[in-house]
C-alpha cells in the first residue's frame, strides 16, 4: 500500500511539474500601416515582442505562409484576412487578426444617363462601410454621394465617368477606372498601381476594371484614397449590371473579398 501511495504521489508530481514547464503565450496586438514605397500594394504589420516566444506564425485566409522571429512583416500576398500567433516549441498563442477583405456589392443595376427614365439611377457611390449604393442624378440631393455615373455616348455604348466630369458637375471628385485586360472577377487580386487609369472608360461587358477613388486629385494616398474592382456582369442597352469589391483599407490596392 505504501508503496502505491509512492507511486500515485510521483505521478501527481510529474503532472504539477509538467504544467509549471508550460509556456503561456500572450496574444500578439497586432497594428498596420500601408506601404508608400510600393503604392499600397504591401500591408505592413507590426506588434510588441512576447516574452517567452520563440517567433511567429503569419496566417493568411487560414493558412500559415511563413514565419518570423521578429515583431513585423510585411505582408505582400493579397488576402482577405491576416492572423499573427506567437509560438514557443509546439505551443501556440491565439492569434489576432486583421480584416483586409474588400465589400462586396453582388448586384447593382445602374442605367447610362441616355436612358428616358429619370428616375433610373445613373449614379453609384460607396459608403464609409464599403458597400454601393445606386443614385438618381435628376435629383441634387444625391450629388454628394456619387463616386462614379454612367455616361451614355449612345444607346449602345456607356462609359464610367467621374463626378465632376458632368456638365454641371455633381461634385469635385476625380475618380478614374482602368480595365484589368481580365474577365475572371475572382482572379483579380489587387488592383494595378496609378497609371492608365482614365476616365471617361468605355464599359465591356464581362471586363472587371479597378476602380481608384482619388477625391482629392493629388496623386497615391492613404487619406481618403480607395481601390476595388468592378466586373460588368451584363448590358442590355441603357442598362448595366456591375458586381463590386471596394477596399475599406483606405490607399490598399488589394481587392480579395471575404
Amino acid at each position: 500500500m505504501k508503496k502505491l501511495l509512492t507511486l500515485a504521489t510521483l505521478a501527481v508530481l510529474f503532472v504539477f511539474v509538467g504544467c509549471e514547464n508550460e509556456v503561456t503565450l500572450e496574444t500578439p496586438d497586432v497594428s498596420y500601416t500601408v506601404s508608400s514605397s510600393d503604392q499600397g500594394a504591401t500591408l505592413s504589420l507590426t506588434w510588441d515582442e512576447i516574452t517567452d516566444a520563440d517567433g511567429y506564425f503569419i496566417y493568411a485566409d487560414g493558412e500559415v505562409i511563413d514565419t518570423v522571429t521578429t515583431a513585423s512583416y510585411d505582408a505582400t500576398t493579397p488576402a482577405a484576412l491576416y492572423e499573427v500567433s506567437a509560438y514557443a516549441g509546439d505551443q501556440e498563442s491565439g492569434k489576432d487578426a486583421v480584416d483586409c477583405g474588400a465589400v462586396e456589392t453582388g448586384s447593382l443595376l445602374v442605367y447610362g444617363s441616355g436612358d428616358p427614365s429619370t428616375d433610373h439611377p445613373s449614379g453609384f457611390g460607396f459608403n464609409a462601410a464599403g458597400n454601393a449604393t445606386t443614385y438618381a442624378i435628376s435629383d441634387q440631393a444625391n450629388w454628394p454621394y456619387i463616386d462614379y455615373w454612367i455616361h451614355s455616348v449612345s444607346a449602345n455604348e456607356q462609359e464610367f465617368a467621374s463626378p465632376n466630369q458632368a456638365s454641371t458637375p455633381f461634385n469635385d471628385e476625380v475618380n478614374t477606372t482602368k480595365n484589368s485586360g481580365q474577365t475572371d472577377y475572382d482572379a483579380v487580386t489587387i488592383c494595378d498601381a496609378p497609371g492608365g487609369y482614365i476616365s471617361p472608360n468605355t464599359i465591356n461587358a464581362n471586363a472587371v476594371y479597378y476602380f481608384w477613388i482619388d477625391p482629392d486629385n493629388d496623386g497615391w494616398g492613404t487619406g481618403n484614397d480607395h481601390y476595388g474592382k468592378i466586373q460588368v456582369v451584363g448590358v442590355n442597352g441603357y442598362a448595366v449590371t456591375l458586381k463590386l469589391a471596394y477596399q475599406v483599407i483606405a490607399g490598399l490596392r488589394w481587392c480579395v473579398v471575404d
